[in-house]
């Protein structure tokens, strides 16, 4: 057995992805039964079979019987009297042997009664055509079913669907790609010059020629399809190609659908009859809009494999060719990656090209590859998240009445931000990834709630996001004002909600918004209730985290998209969660002494639980700048209830606001901030 590198049989484009498959099949249905083909680590196709280089060239070149790919229902498809006629007329004139089906076919094609009358009017033209995909389906050799079913699917109610890689019905506009398949293949193997060779080397190795012509190249090779910038001239209507490459990529199409209907009965959508494929999403590579997910064709995801396999080991693999995620069929790219992560794809992909078909240059459509996905042999805790927050967006569409009138004007830009986050993610990994997901999913809740347009969400996010974030201090203190929850003050999320009485999150900067929620819990007034206090919370920071906010070395965008991401976490029922995350800061004797008045607990001394209750006066004092008045109150109120605090002065160089807003966030009782208050002794 000989080992072959196809390095001319890369996994981008996808035409070039589609040779190797066809390598692949033609070599085992027509050479070799053994033959196997495997994806290296180098991105190239390797082949393992009886046929060693020159071997593989002199089998294509002589031996190779061309599939009879045609579409007789198609205009421009060399069966009626207006079309180019070159490559269907060379083979049905021709002796050749290994045209010897394809003439047959022909022949048959030409005997079905509504292909012989011609076309017809507009009007009878889709009745026409399904006439006569039936008849080549009742009548025609094997060897063209395997095309018509990679090509066009007929359920048995004769509804049609066609599969996104030929595009509809083996053409793509006017672009018939049948007829330019029998032009190039009669080329090459009817009349072959001494070009056929260098080109055959280069579709297969990458051997250097210059016999490339001219040629359409259709939706497979973006790069060689036309257009600004594509070539030497400011446009270029057409850059030479490589024939070989059409006549396999072809083939390589029959080897991906083929018989993938008669498996699945044809009772699924045509993105879903399709090997892999699934509706686009438009997210994911730097050209995507809100237009791609209406107008382009499908996604396809073309699986790597790095264990050798038979072309029937790969023809199951294709005709289950599905992914799942809760055991439902994976519908858009990003349902996708998450059925990758979560290995809800047959075992033995070791990785994905992911694919678009998208609209360009007019009404053409091109396979513009958006990257490769890596299938995982671990599963990724990341990936369970983002299945919860797709819950959650699915809600979020028929709340806000997505697709309809009353769809809010930023609501499909703020949603693509929080799917194009959730996809790099799934791609990438990690807990940064992640971080960008909730802090795109808060500025999208944010949105939601500050327009009033909010409801509350039955679908909740799990606490998990917390413990995945929780090395983060931003999202450490986001998620301790989130916990916060008090049956008079209400929870946090009361307060962003424009809808809701206890709205109070208005001002210009975050310390300021955050200092009017603290005024508003303290005017709502209760008691600790359950373990809770109206200033208490689910989830505490240590001290160090809020001299951190203070000392304005943390990211306050990023809070506050947090924050609003963390309203939608489940809260109730949990316990006080204490976090201790280390840091290397020293806590200001100034906040030391203000946090005692607005912990959110009791302090307990000597077996004691004291109190201190919130104080207003020492709110607004500090809202207005005057952090000296509001440290005397605050070291009175704490001399009343026997407990004092080290004389000091606070003059100057601190902001009163942030100091405001700093003790509104839930902290754990450390030594951090009880040495700085100690018991006095009675007299």
């Amino acid at each position: 057995m000989n080992r072959v590198s196809l390095l001319g049989c890369a996994a981008e484009p996808l035409g070039s992805y589609l040779k190797a498959l066809a390598v692949l099949r033609l070599v085992a249905e027509q050479e070799d039964p053994e033959a196997r083909g495997w994806w290296g680590r180098d991105g190239w196709f390797c082949l393992k079979s009886k046929l060693d280089e020159d071997g593989l060239v002199e089998f294509l070149e002589t031996r190779y019987r061309p599939t009879p790919i045609l579409a007789p229902w198609n205009g421009g498809s060399g069966f009626y009297p207006k079309d180019r006629k070159a490559g269907i007329d060379a083979i049905s004139s021709s002796t050749d042997g290994r045209f010897e089906l394809y003439r047959r076919a022909i022949e048959l094609a030409r005997q079905i009664p509504e292909v012989s009358a011609g076309k017809g009017d507009a009007k009878d033209e889709d009745r026409r055509r399904k006439c006569i995909q039936l008849a080549c389906r009742n009548s025609m050799p094997d060897e063209f079913i395997d095309w018509l079913d990679a090509a066009i699917g007929i359920s048995v109610e004769g509804e049609r669907f066609f599969p996104p890689i030929l595009g509809t019905g083996g053409n793509d506009g006017r672009l018939d790609y049948t007829n330019n398949f029998m032009e190039r293949v009669a080329q090459l193997l009817l009349a072959p010059g001494e070009l056929t060779r260098p080109l055959l080397r280069n579709s297969l190795f990458g051997d250097a020629t210059t016999a490339f012509e001219d040629g359409a190249v259709g939706q497979y090779d973006p790069g060689r399809a036309g257009g600004f910038n594509q070539g030497e001239e400011v446009e270029t209507k057409e850059i030479p190609a490589n024939p070989w490459n059409f006549v396999l990529t072809l083939e390589g199409a029959v080897a991906w659908a083929a018989g993938l209907y008669r498996r699945q009965g044809v009772a699924y959508r045509s993105f879903l009859c399709s090997p892999f494929t699934v509706k686009t999403l438009a997210v994911g590579y730097g050209s995507a809009s809100a237009e791609d997910s209406a107008k382009a064709r499908a996604e396809i995801w073309a699986p790597l494999w790095e264990r050798p396999a038979s072309y029937g080991e790969l023809r199951a693999l294709l005709r289950e060719g599905r992914a799942a995620v809760d055991g439902k069929p994976a519908r858009n790219g990003l349902e996708f990656a998450e059925a990758a992560c979560m290995l809800g794809v047959d075992r033995g992909i070791t990785g994905f090209v992911r694919y678009n078909l998208l609209m360009r240059r007019g009404k053409s459509y091109i396979a513009l590859p958006a990257g490769r996905f890596s299938v995982r042999t671990d599963e990724r805790s990341e990936a369970d998240l983002i299945r919860q927050l797709g819950v959650v967006l699915e809600e979020a569409n028929w709340r806000l009445k997505a697709g309809t009138k009353d769809e809010p004007p930023w609501y499909g830009s703020m949603r693509r931000q929080v799917e194009e986050a959730m996809y790099e993610c799934l791609l990438r990994g990690g807990g940064d990834w992640l971080k960008d997901v909730a802090a795109a999913t808060g500025r999208f809740m944010r949105a939601i709630l500050l327009s009033g347009r909010a409801d509350r969400f039955a679908t909740r996010l799990g606490r998990e996001w917390i413990g995945n974030l929780k090395g983060h201090p931003e999202a450490r203190i986001a998620a301790a004002l989130a916990g916060m929850w008090h049956t008079a003050a209400g929870e946090f999320r009361d307060h962003l909600d424009r809808n809701h009485k206890r709205f109070a999150w208005t001002g210009s900067r975050l310390e300021e918004r955050m200092a009017r929620v603290l005024e508003r819990r303290i005017l709502s007034g209760g008691t600790q209730e359950n373990g809770y206090h109206p200033l208490g919370s689910r989830y505490r920071i240590l001290p160090e985290d809020a001299i951190l906010f203070l000392e304005k070395t943390l990211d306050d965008e990023l809070i506050e998209d947090l924050l609003f991401a963390f309203t939608l976490v489940e809260w109730k029922g949990s316990q006080p969660e204490m976090q201790r995350q280390r840091q290397e800061v020293e806590v200001w004797p100034v906040y030391a002494v203000l946090k005692h008045l607005f912990l959110g607990c009791s302090v307990k001394v000597d077996g004691v639980d004291i109190e201190i209750p919130a104080d207003l006066n020492v709110l607004s004092l500090l809202r207005a700048g005057n952090v000296e008045r509001a440290a005397e109150i605050a070291t009175r109120k704490l001399k009343n209830k026997n407990l004092a605090a080290p004389k000091a002065e606070y003059r100057a160089g601190f902001d009163g606001m942030r100091l405001a807003a700093a003790v509104l966030i839930p902290a754990y009782y450390t030594a951090a901030l009880s040495k700085f208050v100690v018991q006095e002794k009675k007299q």
